[in-house]
């Protein structure tokens, strides 16, 4: 199997000290030539139970009863840990290390004195909490050996020759003195290191060239027996690293098809001349490792270590796969991996995770059939290798008081390290926000973390103005996206709804009043309010176009709901007395729908106020002052067709008034209210006895002629009393007292049109 270590550099030439460490401080003899039998599965490598593997480690070894760990840094921590009992020991001295398939870790401390010719060599069979190694001077071999790697119980090693190829040499580690022998290179071939690829059955895969022609070959090395097997690489191929089992042979190439060039791997079976090539668009420096008859590949990533860059796409990182090199057959092993080494019995063990185990060391065995093979975990880290949502916190409803508080949402990530959006989306009319959210408190790679996230309850489209969020319903998307790009985002979505009972001047539906204007170009914009504080005056959340042609009309009324939806209506007369319905939708970008022919003759109509509930059935009704000064009322029917009932007299000497305003309950009698004000600007309160008809009269005050309009707006600043706002090409709020003998407070100078110049407010 390829080696995690990268390539070996070239050495100048240096001499060789062997240490072997043996448990007990006795030397131990290992067979020279078959693998130790796998461990039971239930005492070493248990999937249910599995030790732990050291965070932030790749694996670089393994055996039957451990494995070798390394910690990423400049100064790494190489540790074995056995399967039996969990326990560990770290080997001191060491800049490298490796196993190769048996229980012999061979370490070397390039750093020291002697530069890596100091090589120890440890048994660790059995758990120990302190090997004693033991020096074995190897100078006698001669100058320009270097360690290279393991191969079972057998070491591979370099040497270079001043002037001539490099060599490849094998160890066998029996506990006998250690005598070296040439498995590859020399006279008229020059060999690379052994990375390249070894079992744990003592095969080695070495890169070499043809002095003489320069031709690449891949070399074949039985190690046991000495025998070898050549695979050379023609003109237009190129080899790269390679791989090695008890079966096949495989590398990564780029040859050339006709002008261009592609990608691929080749494939041989270890009694067969027959080549098997196999198309791949995976990277050329991705690692190649066999399992039997299956080629497996992956690239390399770590979920500790993020490569995603502002403003840049995230990186995608393929799985760690297999594809077998007799039917083509692929399957996913692993979400993803960061290093792998040959284990015992021909199997793989992969520093990775999975989203069902999450991250740890994994054993990749053969099968006997030659079918997919097994996959179970031996070691976890207890981190999470893809990320989940596990929990949220979210309202399914909030009421307009609730809304108004704001909500605190929380979402539990199986990972925190990740990158993470939430798009809040008002579904009726797709206004939408989006946020980077962060986890609280420090982030550990692959371990769980809370996120949370305050709305405010504001309009998703006027919440710099304060404007309250909108009634109906709401999806959040939460997306959390993994830094290092294992693994797919993690995606959770949800919705809520925020109700509230309907108001009769709010036209965009979020519980507020709102205000309708004609400007003096015949446009009808609509302008939003809230209250500036609760119970005090309003502020302006900003306007919309409605729509032109508006100037076509001499009389605009708000009605309240008159037609059976929740929303306020519209009524609009022509000068001709036709009278039209604009049915209300709640929606801002159109709150009003096509309009609607209710009736003629309406000219002879001198006043009209609509929207409070005179007759005490739930429905807002209407009223007109003729020519004449009769009051008639127009009770609602509540359909769109025909909203009104036939007219009835409700009084007479209202030919003084020339304004009304229909202000719903205004002084807390039983029954909506009206008022009016008289030709010399007094204003006059009308309690509603709830039959259609008014009490007597009550003087408000005097002073009201300046203003060109009366708009009853219901409860506009909260406080659950109805207010009205008097328009002079400015607006004064009047604040509802509830009480009847002065039903208004003082009036608070606001600006809530935007200084629109216009001729029509209602």
């Amino acid at each position: 199997m390829n080696h995690a270590h990268p390539r070996a550099r070239r050495l100048a030439a240096v001499a060789v000290t062997v240490v072997l460490a043996a448990t007990g401080g006795a030397l131990t003899a290992l067979p020279a030539t078959a693998a130790p039998a796998p461990a039971p599965a239930a005492a070493r490598e248990d999937q249910q139970a599995p030790v732990s593997f050291p965070r932030n480690a790749d694996v670089v070894g393994a055996g039957p009863s451990g494995f070798l760990s390394k910690t990423r840094g400049a100064t790494p921590e190489f540790r074995w840990t056995w399967y039996a009992d969990g326990s560990s020991v770290v080997l001191p001295g060491a800049t490298d290390a490796a196993a190769g398939g048996a229980d012999l870790v061979v370490t070397v401390d390039r750093s020291a004195p002697v530069a890596g010719r100091v090589v120890r060599v440890y048994d660790l069979a059995k758990p120990t909490a302190a090997p004693v190694p033991q020096e074995v001077d190897l100078d006698a071999l001669g100058d320009g050996f270097f360690f290279e790697g393991v191969a079972g119980a057998t070491m591979l090693l370099g040497q270079y020759v001043a002037g001539g190829p490099q060599k490849q040499y094998a160890v066998t580690l029996d506990g006998n003195p250690p005598k070296a022998r040439a498995v590859a290179g020399g006279a008229g071939i020059d060999c690379s290191d052994g990375r390249d690829g070894w079992t744990d059955t003592a095969s080695a895969l070495y890169e070499c060239s043809l002095d003489a022609t320069g031709t690449s070959v891949k070399v074949l090395v039985d190690l046991a027996s000495g025998t070898s097997k050549r695979y050379p690489q023609f003109d237009d191929q190129w080899a790269r690293e390679g791989a090695v089992s008890g079966t096949h042979v495989a590398w990564r190439e780029a040859r050339m098809s006709g002008s261009r060039s592609v990608h691929g791997i080749v494939a041989f079976a270890r009694d067969s001349t027959t080549e098997r090539w196999i198309p791949s668009d995976d990277d050329l420096s991705d690692p190649l490792y066999l399992v039997g008859g299956w080629v497996a590949s992956g690239s390399k990533a770590r979920i500790d270590s993020s490569t995603s860059m502002p403003g840049r796409p995230r990186p995608t990182v393929r799985p760690f796969t297999a594809q077998s090199v007799a039917t083509g057959e692929k399957v996913q092993l692993l979400t993803a991996f960061s290093s792998a080494v040959a284990g015992p019995g021909g199997s793989l063990l992969v520093r990775g995770g999975t989203p069902e185990h999450g991250e740890g060391l994994y054993r990749v065995s053969p099968r006997s059939d030659g079918g997919r093979p097994d996959v179970a975990l031996v070691a976890s880290t207890g981190q999470s290798t893809v990320l989940a949502v596990t929990r949220s916190t979210t309202p399914t409803t909030l009421t307009g008081e609730q809304a108004a508080r704001g909500f605190d949402f929380g979402w539990d990530l199986s990972r925190a390290d990740a990158d993470v959006w939430l798009t809040l989306t008002h579904v009726g009319s797709g206004r939408a926000i989006s946020t980077r959210l962060y986890a609280q408190g420090p982030v550990a790679p692959g371990l769980p973390g809370h996120l949370t996230w305050h709305w405010d309850g504001k309009d998703l489209e006027a919440a710099d103005r304060d404007a309250p969020a909108r009634n109906g319903t709401y999806e959040w998307q939460l997306t959390a996206r993994p830094d290092e790009g294992i693994g797919p985002d993690a995606v959770s979505t949800g919705r809520f709804t925020v109700t509230r009972p309907a108001a009769p001047h709010d036209f965009d539906d979020d519980g507020t009043a709102d205000l309708l204007v004609r400007d003096t170009g015949g446009v009808l914009w609509r302008f939003g309010t809230r209250p500036a504080a609760p119970g005090g005056s309003l502020a302006d959340t900003g306007g919309s176009r409605v729509g032109g042609g508006w100037g076509a009309y001499d009389r605009l009324e708000t009605v309240g709901d008159v037609a059976g939806s929740t929303a306020p209506d519209v009524i609009a007369r022509e000068k001709s007395g036709v009278l039209w319905l604009y049915q209300g939708t709640g929606d801002r970008d159109k709150p009003l729908a096509a309009r609607t022919r209710i009736g003629s003759g309406w000219q002879t109509y001198t006043e009209l106020a609509g929207g409070s509930d005179l007759t005490g059935d739930g429905r807002a009704d209407l009223v007109a002052t003729d020519k004449a000064g009769a009051l008639w009322l127009y009770k609602g029917t509540g359909s769109a067709a025909a909203p009104f009932a036939a007219r009835k007299p409700i009084g007479h000497g209202w030919g003084t008034y020339n304004q009304l305003a229909a202000t719903g309950n205004l002084a807390g009698g039983p029954a909506g209210d009206l008022v009016a004000r008289d030709k010399d600007g007094v204003l006059w309160l009308y309690l509603g006895r709830g039959d259609g008809t008014f009490a007597a009269r009550t003087k408000v005050g005097g002073g009201w002629g300046g203003f060109t309009g009366l708009t009853a707006v219901g409860d506009a600043n909260g406080d659950g009393r109805a207010d009205l706002v008097a328009s002079n090409g400015a607006e004064t709020f009047y604040a509802g007292t509830g009480g009847w003998s002065a039903p208004f407070k003082r009036g608070a100078a606001v600006s809530l049109t935007q200084e629109t110049t216009c001729n029509a407010v209602f």
